[in-house]
């Protein structure tokens, strides 16, 4: 095998690793740009078919084949359904659908020909290579942060100089209109800092109060920013709709209003920059409407119509009611904890017997199995728990925490306190369980609270 992996100390193939891991840890976070984005795909489809055919070099031509034909999935609609399936219960991976990526594909040639190359001398270790071969695929490229969609017309405005191409198609989620000496930008989506602990409204307001320097910082564009005591009545058509707005410097406030051939789609109010009271948003075709009542921004009520008649309604959560319930949550589980402490004790206190003297083999055996079962308690209780906004994956690293942790703990109580029952072990394994838990939700409002 050692021989074998000196194959991947070429200098081709190491020059290729090194852009690899360069681009996905510096360059796409730093410039993001077409350039970078395929820089990731010609590396890496150099490289991984090289990994594989040294490792099974029987299966030299599967391997390139295979990998041909996944780099095409990969890049379709149809990897769409994995992508999703994955990211909700491991980790979130990106991918977009860019045909043009297909063009790497060219590269499989030559990193076939720099295979079948003669073997040169090499002063770079071949295990360190493959060790940074196997990284890099795992790792990846850093994800960028995700973006946040808006339900609501989000528009922004700037004097302009120097016009960007008007665009009425989505591009980098803004629509662009330029009017005499006004610049208008329709954000449908935009970058968020980091991923939210909970994608709420009480996020949303937050991107909302500095939207106008998120646009002008992704365009990467300087503008002068228009008095906020300004007013400015604007209306933006498309083939689609009209939008009536009203900006207080560069952005909304004031009554919204969407048309069509004089029917209403959506009626609302601003509050600089951020929805206030009630909205409505009307689908004639199907004859139904909903009413979303905003406080301070945050979604308080939704009702829906049809018909001109209330079909449902609901009261979406707060991040103040979000806190309040975390907190009850917290409550419940130190008062099962304490409550466990207490049945503890006084089956401590009740059993006056010797403790049954357990063999050691079966102690040790005890304490490398009980914190698989506190792992197995400690997750039955995170699936119940309401908006526990953690992702499946991390039960990877609680089952880790909890088994570095269970081990020395289980140790000490076989060993030294010696549980009087035999029902004690399962009241511990409960208890390591719900200390888990409480410090897991603990945690996580502590993050809630930052704001």
């Amino acid at each position: 095998m050692s021989v074998n992996l000196k194959r991947l100390t070429t200098l081709p193939f190491l020059l290729c690793l090194f852009l690899l891991l360069l681009n996905d840890f510096y360059l796409k976070a730093t410039f993001h740009n077409a350039f970078t984005g395929k820089l990731s795909d010609f590396c890496g489809l150099f490289i991984f078919p090289i990994f594989w055919s040294v490792l099974f070099p029987a299966r030299k031509s599967t391997i390139y084949i295979l990998t041909a034909l996944f780099f095409i999935y990969w890049k379709s609609s149809y990897s769409d359904p994995f992508i999703h399936l994955f990211s909700e219960y491991l980790f979130t991976i990106q991918r977009t659908v860019d045909f043009s990526d297909l063009f790497a594909l060219m590269v499989l040639p030559l990193s076939w020909y720099a295979l079948s190359l003669p073997q040169k001398r090499t002063y770079f270790n071949p295990q360190l290579a493959a060790l940074l071969v196997f990284f890099s695929f795992c790792a990846t490229s850093k994800p960028r942060p995700p973006s946040l969609y808006f339900e609501t017309p989000q528009y922004v405005l700037f004097p302009s100089t120097v016009h960007l191409p008007d665009s009425n198609a989505v591009d980098m989620g803004f629509r662009i209109y330029n009017l005499d000496t006004l610049l208008v930008i329709q954000a449908e989506q935009i970058q968020m800092d980091r991923e939210p602990v909970k994608n709420d409204d009480f996020n949303k307001n937050l991107i909302l109060k500095d939207l106008d320097k998120r646009v002008l910082s992704e365009l990467s564009r300087q503008y002068h920013e228009i008095p906020e005591g300004k007013i400015n009545r604007l209306t933006i058509k498309t083939k689609d709709y009209q939008d009536h707005l009203i900006f207080r410097g560069s952005r909304l406030d004031g009554k919204f209003l969407r048309t069509n051939k004089g029917q209403i789609l959506i009626s609302g109010q601003f509050k600089n920059g951020i929805e206030d009271a009630v909205w409505t948003f009307n689908n004639p075709s199907e004859n139904t409407s909903v009413k979303k009542t905003f406080n301070n921004g945050e979604t308080v009520r939704i009702e829906n119509f049809a018909s001109s008649k209330l079909t449902s309604s609901e009261s979406p959560m707060t991040r103040k009611d979000t806190n309040l319930f975390k907190g009850f949550q917290l409550a419940i589980l130190f008062g099962l904890f304490t409550a466990i402490i207490f049945q503890l004790r006084k089956n401590h206190k009740n059993t006056l017997t010797v403790p049954e003297n357990i063999k050691i083999g079966y102690k040790l055996l005890l304490c490398i199995s009980l914190p698989f079962l506190s792992w197995f308690l400690q997750f039955m209780i995170w699936t119940i728990i309401p908006d526990h906004y953690t992702a499946s994956f991390q039960q990877i690293a609680a089952l880790f925490l909890i088994y570095v942790a269970g081990i020395p703990i289980f140790a000490v109580l076989l060993f030294w306190l010696k549980p009087r029952k035999q029902s004690d072990l399962l009241w511990y394994c409960l208890l390591l369980a719900l200390l888990f838990v409480f410090w897991q939700e603990a945690m996580m409002l502590s993050s809630l609270l930052e704001n």
